[in-house]
């Protein structure tokens, strides 16, 4: 009977408010076992893993363009290879390629005669001993055959000659990651892949444009990458992210295609504080911070988990406080007049 009355005495002390104006003093909790933490100030929020992949902005690779499209292809590599630069990639095979090189022979005698014929003209314009129309079509005629010379040998800079004059070896123009292709772009122009740099990969994921305007930054495990670029999808309700190139990061091992599970990072101040602090009332989380001589409800958003301990969002009222951590549901109990220890 005299314990019954203690109880009655002991929740008489207590609000009958909203649990965030109630209080309770230290003194009146008896012989419950009291212990407090600070919360901890966590810079940035991490949200639920999302799939992620190692991918590159398109645009970023090496084309492997010829002007000519051959009637055989033998890959010389596999697909997603990482090649040093100058690695055969494609031996191509057909008449196609003992065309290329005379026309480049025959282009390389077109420019020398166009320019020694603009050469021993300039002297003669500069004088005004030829008109001006003549002029015109001197120089016409040396930059586009000069224009047209650059073209094929730009083309040859990724050939090695093989063995035979209908079969060349298209070649890596930089160390990287080859992606195979077969594209027609014109009449001419024929595209039989590209190098990927490893400075070009970076993470790609997928989030709600909601959520992922708010990222500021993509992590796996110890790997953490800045957001770079963001790219609308669709009706705009998707959003593509892309992260810093991967590469000059220790803490990310990646390759191209790499497919992983990545936490996006949003730049939110939180607070991380034990599990065992956070209880719920009346469809509201509350941790109860000390006060002084007493403990006081605060109500908190819970945003997650951090390193085992649930993440809170940012509050003044609760970054210089300490909160308690055990006994919480005895006091809970308490603050509802359902008794206590």
């Amino acid at each position: 009977m005299k314990s019954f009355f203690s109880f009655l005495l002991l929740v008489l002390t207590v609000s009958t408010a909203t649990a965030q104006n109630q209080r309770i003093s230290l003194e009146s909790l008896g012989r419950l076992s009291l212990k407090f933490a600070a919360p901890q100030i966590v810079p940035a929020v991490p949200t639920p893993a999302v799939s992620g992949e190692v991918s590159y902005l398109p645009g970023n690779g090496y084309q492997l363009v010829l002007p000519f499209r051959v009637l055989q292809q033998q890959y010389l590599v596999a697909p997603q290879a990482s090649v040093a630069a100058n690695t055969p990639l494609v031996k191509l095979t057909g008449s196609e390629v003992h065309h290329f090189y005379e026309m480049l022979k025959a282009q390389k005698e077109i420019y020398r005669q166009a320019e020694q014929r603009y050469q021993q003209n300039l002297p003669l314009f500069n004088s005004k001993s030829i008109n001006q129309q003549t002029w015109q079509s001197i120089t016409d005629h040396y930059f586009a055959s000069k224009l047209e010379l650059g073209h094929l040998e730009h083309a040859e800079e990724l050939l090695q000659r093989a063995n035979d004059e209908d079969s060349a070896l298209l070649t890596a123009p930089v160390a990287g990651v080859f992606i195979p292709a077969g594209e027609q772009l014109d009449n001419e122009a024929f595209v039989y892949g590209e190098v990927i740099e490893q400075s070009a990969l970076r993470l790609r994921v997928q989030l709600p444009s909601e959520l992922a305007d708010k990222v500021s930054a993509l992590t796996m495990g110890t790997c953490h990458l800045d957001v770079a670029y963001r790219e609308r999808l669709s009706s705009g309700l998707v959003s593509r992210l892309w992260s810093a190139p991967v590469t000059g990061n220790a803490d990310c091992a990646l390759s191209f295609a790499d497919a992983v599970m990545v936490t996006p990072v949003i730049e939110q101040a939180g607070l991380a504080v034990p599990a065992s602090s956070v209880y719920f009332f009346e469809g509201e989380y509350y941790v109860l911070a000390k006060e002084g001589a007493e403990l006081v409800p605060v109500a908190v958003t819970v945003l997650g988990r951090h390193d085992g301990q649930l993440l809170i969002a940012d509050s003044e009222q609760l970054k210089n406080a300490q909160v308690l951590t055990s006994s919480v549901s005895a006091v809970q109990g308490i603050l509802l007049g359902l008794g206590g220890e």
